[in-house]
């Protein structure tokens, strides 16, 4: 039995699921007595350069010729370092709406871009159990 990456927990709250692109936050606070559900949907880009991030930059950081060449030129799409930083700033204030710090993605001065957060736990779940 073959198991796939489904998702990323971010700390206890905060949910990515690849398969239907978006991320949600669950509150985990049961003395909530409303239900305060939010969920970001990414498009194709944005989900592969967060998906490629939470992959390979939280232990380093990743260069932006290496972004720009994963996520843009492998998927005949061109791209420009203001590119990049457009899609960046965008899915940190996506994230932001999420609870999530401003810093979550940094940018590491002539090295890439890192993801600055602790707390992240990828789920897998069996090829069998996948949504169809």
């Amino acid at each position: 039995m073959e198991y796939q990456l489904y998702g990323f927990m971010i700390g206890t709250e905060i949910h990515f699921d690849i398969h239907n692109q978006r991320v949600y936050r669950l509150p985990s606070r049961h003395a909530d007595k409303s239900i305060v559900f939010v969920t970001i949907v990414f498009n194709k880009t944005m989900l592969q350069l967060f998906l490629y991030l939470l992959m390979h930059g939280r232990k380093r950081a990743v260069s932006k010729d290496e972004l720009m060449q994963k996520i843009w030129e492998e998927n005949n799409l061109s791209c420009s370092s203001q590119r990049l930083w457009q899609v960046v700033n965008n899915l940190t204030k996506k994230l932001e709406i999420l609870g999530l710090p401003i810093d979550f993605i940094t940018n590491i001065k002539g090295s890439g871009y890192r993801v600055n957060y602790e707390s992240i736990t990828p789920v897998y779940c069996r090829d069998d159990e996948l949504p169809q």
